[in-house]
């Protein structure tokens, strides 16, 4: 019975095998490769939400909404950025021995 088995899961992997090898040949005739990159695959220094908050609100002269700091942000990267970062950067710098911002009213901010 053991035989059976063993022999039963062996041509499972060689077919399993067979198609990884005919996805490989595809990928290398085509020459493309399918690039998938979220959020947190990428590489990034500490602090690198907070240097983006700061540069776009130096960069506009007024307070602003929460909301439009994201989206700003992500004009900026270039790329997605999490929501609840911005919001995370805008409400643990509010407070502290050097505050960074002022929240002005629920949702609008400004540099202090």
């Amino acid at each position: 019975m053991v035989e059976v088995t063993g022999v039963l899961s062996n041509q499972d992997l060689q077919g399993s095998l067979r198609r990884v090898v005919k996805k490989l040949a595809d990928v290398r005739a085509n020459g493309t490769v399918r690039e998938h990159r979220s959020c947190r695959q990428r590489s990034r220094r500490p602090g690198w939400v907070l240097k983006a908050i700061v540069q776009v609100m130096t960069d506009r002269s007024g307070p602003m909404r929460a909301t439009d700091i994201h989206h700003a942000v992500e004009a900026l990267v270039g790329e997605p950025v999490a929501w609840s970062s911005v919001k995370d950067a805008l409400a643990s710098n509010v407070s502290g021995s050097s505050p960074r911002f002022v929240r002005i009213a629920r949702g609008r901010y400004a540099l202090a």
